[in-house]
């Protein structure tokens, strides 16, 4: 009997040795990064309404995504970002501006299709005119094949333990955010949609003549808000949009008040030459995601001269015109007119903008393999409410323009 036991177990050492040693090691650590440096010049960004004279600057920006990845599959993943700031030849050892990371997370996968996260990632949902690229702190699943993404999260806008209110502390007053984003994919065809709700215990604080914190009471900043996206191409045509809504209160979408918009973009692309036509709105104060937009009205560039929404009902329409010169040289031009319905509850000496219209360009070259050089430039020529002439309110263009140089690794 011994001798039977003992040659099962040596079967069983054997067997589990054969196992391990067949099992792939996925162990590793990879390092990527990107950099920039620009030149800026605005002039007039206040329409003319102050003294303020036209100003160049210059800044720069290093980042490093850092991924390890642990024998079974597990992994980490952290980006560190270096001097995000204006040229400045004083040493600078402020908090968050010389050295941070803005994503540190793991990442577990459980099957080849579902995989848990947690920790500080950074996301998008849709076609980015609700999310895009937002820095988030939670706990979140994939699971996804060839068909469909499920990404069901749990998210911590605000905790209470860090708070400056004392309230909060001793409360464990938290906003959080939970919800799933779902998307399926059929040929070139996308869609989906986003679906949240936050909660948030928080009392509301102001900061009083002396530098004080003082709370005022619950901030009661509820609310569901989410999405519908599509996006997809037939032939040389292309089709995207996203509808999006939010319920009062969620600042990062919308104000006093339920807020909703959307978009919509045709496109044409024939050899070297892309045309595209935006057709969008907000309404009762959405704001639609900082990303979205063109050179001068919305957009991420750093000539951005007036955001979407906020305050105000938007219309636009947009229309984008792509040629690639060669291989390396691409030149893209935007022609933007939005219509803009003020909030009544504006002081008659506070600026309504009524309509603006944006016209602005991009020359984008690739110097070398992983090295491109971008030069934008942007005029926006606003319209005020009429009803603020009496008060001299002027109303003259504001120009942008800033180059930069993008290094990838």
């Amino acid at each position: 009997m011994k001798k039977v036991l003992a040659t099962g177990v040596a079967l069983l050492m054997a067997g589990s040795i054969a196992t391990a040693a067949e099992m792939e090691d996925k162990s590793g650590v990879s390092i990527k990064g990107n950099a920039r440096a620009r030149v800026i010049y605005k002039d007039k960004y206040d329409f003319g309404n102050s003294d303020n004279d036209a100003n160049w600057t210059m800044d720069s920006r290093v980042r490093f995504d850092v991924t390890g990845t642990a024998a079974g599959g597990a992994y980490i993943k952290g980006r560190i970002r270096l001097i995000e700031q204006k040229f400045n030849g004083e040493a600078d050892i402020s908090e968050n501006n010389n050295i941070y990371a803005d994503k540190a997370y793991i990442g577990v996968p459980f099957t080849d299709e579902f995989t848990l996260e947690a920790g500080k990632y950074r996301v998008t949902y849709g076609n980015g005119f609700m999310y895009d690229d937002i820095g988030l702190a939670g706990v979140r699943g994939i699971y996804q094949n060839e068909q469909i993404l499920v990404v069901p999260f749990f998210e911590v806008e605000s905790e209470g333990q860090v708070s400056d209110i004392a309230k909060d502390v001793e409360e464990d007053n938290d906003s959080v955010r939970f919800g799933a984003a779902v998307q399926g994919t059929m040929d070139a065809w996308t869609g989906g949609i986003l679906a949240a709700y936050q909660t948030d215990d928080r009392v509301e604080s102001y900061i009083d003549d002396s530098g004080a914190v003082v709370a005022t009471g619950n901030g009661e900043n509820d609310g569901f808000f989410g999405s519908v996206f599509v996006k997809g191409t037939m032939g040389a045509f292309g089709v995207e949009g996203e509808f999006a809504y939010a319920e009062e209160g969620i600042t990062d979408f919308t104000g006093v008040d339920d807020g909703y918009g959307g978009y919509l973009r045709g496109s044409w692309t024939m050899d070297a030459l892309s045309l595209a036509l935006d057709l969008g709105f907000t309404k009762d104060g959405y704001k639609p995601d900082p990303f979205y937009g063109f050179v001068m009205i919305g957009g991420e560039e750093p000539i951005g001269a007036q955001a979407i929404g906020e305050n105000s009902d938007w219309m636009w329409a947009g229309l984008r015109a792509s040629y690639a010169v060669t291989e390396a040289l691409s030149l893209t031009g935007n022609l933007v007119y939005a219509d803009i319905d003020g909030n009544d509850d504006l002081g008659i000496t506070d600026p309504r903008l009524a309509n603006m219209y944006e016209l602005s360009g991009v020359l984008k070259y690739a110097v070398s393999q992983g090295c491109t050089f971008s030069w934008y430039a942007g005029y926006l020529t606003p319209d005020f409410d009429g009803r603020l002439d009496a008060v001299g309110v002027e109303d003259d263009g504001a120009f942008g323009t800033y180059a930069k140089f993008d290094v990838k690794f």
